[in-house]
């Protein structure tokens, strides 16, 4: 891929970044009612309904936070690859990853045909 297009690839990704990070941060804020909540305790049964609308809550952001774990570590990976000269490359076949793709998803590991053939398997 030409050093421009990395570069415009890398301007993205780290914009990408920034952009994750900042969701994290506001996640890891926790509402006013949450902190006065505390750790809840015990079993599900028995649990007021604001219990549990709390809990639910919680599970939400855990699944949220784990979620931008994960993008951010693919974007940190993509990173990885531009710096190495690798990024664009198909990891299953090695041959180039279309623009249109990247575009799309400038962390995309695997090119359109073999993207298919994993979600086929």
């Amino acid at each position: 891929m030409a050093d421009r297009n990395l570069e415009k690839y890398r301007k993205r990704l780290l914009a990408q970044q920034a952009r994750l990070l900042a969701q994290r941060e506001r996640l890891h804020r926790r509402s006013p009612e949450e902190e006065a909540a505390g750790p809840l305790v015990g079993g599900e049964e028995g649990l007021s309904d604001d219990a549990s609308s709390l809990m639910a809550e919680r599970e939400k952001h855990e699944a949220l936070h784990e979620n931008l774990d994960m993008l951010l570590a693919q974007v940190s990976d993509a990173l990885a690859k531009v710096d190495a000269g690798t990024y664009g490359l198909c990891d299953a076949c090695g041959k180039p990853i279309a623009d249109a793709r990247l575009a799309a998803l400038p962390f995309a590991t695997l090119c359109i045909a073999c993207q298919s053939r994993l979600e086929r398997s």
